[in-house]
Formats: structure tokens, sequence, C-alpha cells
């Protein structure tokens, strides 16, 4: 059994009392004070090693053993992909370089109106102002908060486009032991930067018609920057979108694997099959759940806990087609192979069954038409409030009785009850005695 490192450190003071030295100076006391820190010998073999590591450092650099310990904790604290080979004073007056001429682009876009050039110079690209307003909300935002100064840098202005700033959120948002983040970046960029096919076209053009709605229609997004950085609805409908393009190309392993990740990390269950328009707004996001069949079209609003699915085991085509502008309330569940029309809405908590008529409001389980939509596109207004119906015959000829009945009432008001009822008898005596 090793010998405890408490007994050393009391034999090495002893020895330094015994040679008249004070009980609380000299260097061999001070040792005996550190390695009472040690429960073992191995604790005090890493302890020494490190410190001599250290000074063989701070011999061979200009730097004070407590600056080249310091950069030793922080390269033990940072994952090892986070690491340069340069030195970090280099590697910081790079980031600054690219920041200022990312500025100095930007600067001459809006000058111009019409194009910048890229990093490299060879290449026109049309201006991205959702972007450049992510990036002005980014550095605004790092100036008000400068703890959080460093997460804003590596999300949103260390990179060059939105495609790249989003990978890099997702990649670190979604992955786990077995996906890396730069596995996940390198994954999501072959979608999102490198696919010029029509379907990563059209992808490009639905993240920035996303990022738009959750601005507009959601009070409590403050800024696009929100939306990308701290918005799960949002986070879940980007990388479905990816996922979607992965399926169509024909990697359904990997797209259902990243379902399953999706669905562990942001409470949202959407198969890599279901085709969504653009401008979707997924709001709070908790509990949604999407079909393999289904269909969504543009500018559509869909609140928490929303179901769109199929009934029963059928196969097929078997779940709901919800065309544009519709909105669909909190915890409402749409089931089957039926059609929610153009601009309708669908009342929190209601079970629909059936199909919904253009710009109508139904509500309840199951649900009913109970009216018509305030506007002709509700997804966009957000308003849930219900609007009476138009009249029909029933309701008129309700409102007719109630209107004679008031009538009667207001014509016998104030006469002796009993002299009604013997007036009623008599007529009703003199009609017997007529037809007798």
């Amino acid at each position: 059994m090793a010998p405890v490192a408490v007994s050393v450190g009391a034999q090495i003071a002893r020895a330094d009392r015994g040679r008249g030295a004070r009980r609380n100076g000299g260097p061999t006391a001070r040792r005996a004070r550190i390695f009472e820190g040690f429960s073992n010998w191995s604790n005090f073999e890493i302890f020494d090693s490190n410190r001599r590591r250290v000074a063989r450092a701070s011999q061979a650099s200009d730097k004070t053993p407590s600056q080249v310990s310091m950069d030793a904790i922080w390269a033990e604290a940072h994952p090892k992909y986070l690491h340069s080979s340069a030195s970090a004073e280099a590697f910081c007056d790079e980031l600054d370089t690219a920041d200022d001429e990312q500025r100095r682009r930007e600067r001459e876009t809006r000058a111009s109106g019409a194009s910048a050039s890229s990093a490299s110079g060879s290449e026109d690209v049309t201006a991205d102002y959702v972007w450049l307003a992510i990036r002005e909300e980014a550095r605004r935002d790092a100036a008000k908060e400068p703890m959080l100064s460093s997460y804003l840098y590596a999300s949103v202005l260390a990179h060059d486009s939105l495609e790249q700033s989003l990978s890099f959120v997702l990649a670190n948002r979604l992955a786990d032991s077995v996906l890396l983040p730069t596995q996940l970046m390198e994954i999501f960029n072959s979608v999102l930067v490198e696919d010029e096919s029509e379907d990563g076209r059209l992808l490009r053009e639905a993240l920035r018609a996303d990022i738009a709605a959750f601005k507009e229609r959601d009070p409590a997004c403050v800024g696009y920057a929100h939306a990308l950085l701290n918005f799960k609805g949002f986070h879940a409908l980007e990388a479905h979108r990816i996922q979607h393009v992965m399926w169509r190309r024909g990697q359904k392993l990997m797209a259902l694997a990243l379902q399953s990740r999706i669905s562990a990390i942001f409470s949202l269950d959407i198969h890599p099959a279901a085709r969504l328009g653009k401008g979707i707004l997924i709001d709070h996001g908790t509990g949604v759940v999407i079909g393999e069949t289904c269909v969504i079209g543009d500018s559509v609003s869909i609140l928490q806990g929303v179901t769109l699915g199929g009934t029963g085991k059928a196969s097929g085509d078997r779940h709901p087609k919800i065309e544009s502008h519709v909105l669909i309330g909190a915890h409402s569940t749409v089931l089957g192979n039926i059609k929610v029309e153009r601009g309708s809405m669908i009342s929190a908590g209601s079970l629909v069954l059936k199909p919904v008529a253009p710009h109508t409001i139904v509500a309840g389980s199951p649900a009913n038409v109970v009216g018509k939509v305030r506007d002709t596109k509700p997804s966009l207004a957000m308003d849930h409030h219900i609007t009476p119906r138009a009249p029909t015959f029933c309701d008129d000829l309700e409102q007719a009785v109630r209107r004679q009945v008031d009538e009667e009432r207001e014509r016998w008001k104030g006469h002796d009850a009993q002299k009604i009822r013997s007036h009623v008898v008599s007529a009703d005596e003199k009609r017997r005695r007529r037809r007798g």
C-alpha cells in the first residue's frame, strides 16, 4: 500500500523544524502544506509534472508562469476542434480582420443596392438583407451583453452567410456523443450551401421566408437573430427542411436518424417525407406532430400541440392537406386525408374529421362551422376571435317567433289575468258552439 501524502508532509515539516526553521516559513514547510492537499502519491505526481511543464514552458517563452498556466487551462477547457495552430493573438487578429472585411463589403452592398463581392472577390451575389439585419442585431446584442459576445460571434458574426450560421447553430443543438458537431455541420452544409439543385434553391428561399414569418407574426420575437438563435420551433422547421431534401435524395436512413434526434431535442415530430411550403410559423412548437403524407401550403401558422395525423392503420395517402394562409390553434387535431381549404381557421382544442371550407372557422370536438374569419389571411393576422356566422332560415324563424311572443306580452301587459283567462275560455266556447 502506497504511503499517504499527509505522513510525508509531516515528516518533511518535522525535518524542517529540526533544522531550526520557523513553523510557517521556509520552502520545505511550504512544500509540506502543499503535499497535505493530496490523498495519494499519484495525485502529487500529476501536480508536480504539471508544475514542471509550466515552468519549462515559461522559460522557453517570454510569458510568466501564471500566463502559461492560463493558456494551459484554456486549452483544456475548450474542445480540440476549436484549437488553432496559430497563437491566440494571431488567431484573434485573423478574426478581427475577417470581421472588418465583412463590414466593408456590407457597406458597399448598401451603397450599391445591387450586389456585393464575395470573400474571394470573384463572385457577385445578390444583397441578402435578412442576413445583414441578423448581423447588425448580433453586433448590437454583443455590445449590450458582453457575456454573450463570444457566443454571438461564433454563431453569427464568424460566418459569411445565413446558411452557414444556421448550419453551425443546428449542429451544436443536435449533436450528441455519436453525431459530432463537425459531422453534422458537414451534412447540413452539403444541403444548405452546396446543393445547387431545385430543392436546394427552394430550401434557401423558404429559410428566409420562415425567419421573416417568425419576426412578423410572433410578438415575442424581438429580432431575426433572436429567431435564428433561440426559437426551437424555427430550429425544428429548418432541420426538417434539411432532412426532407435528404429524403428526396434517397438518404432515407440519415433522414430518419435526424428525425429521431430532432424529436428528442425539440419535442416536435415531423416526418421527413412531409411537404411544407414557405413562410411557415410553428409557434412554441412543443408537441407538434406532422405525418408522412401531410402537405402544408405557404404562410401557414401552427401553434403548439397540433397533430396532423392519420386514422387507424390505413396506408398510402392518409394525412391532411392544409392549404395556404390557414391558422391552426393550439392543441388542435386534424385526422385523415381531408382538405383544410385556403384562409380557414381551426380554433384551439378542436378535433377536425371533415373537410373545412375556405375562410370559415371551425371549433369543437368534433369540429363544426361556427363563423367566418374576419381577415382573408388569418395566419398572418393571428386573430383567434370567432365572428358569428351569417343567419340561416332556422335563425330567422326563431327570431320571428320571439318577436311575436314579445308583441303579445306587450299587448296584454297591465290586464287582469283572470279576465284574460275568461276571455280566452269564452272565445273557445263560442267556436265549439259554431262547429256543433
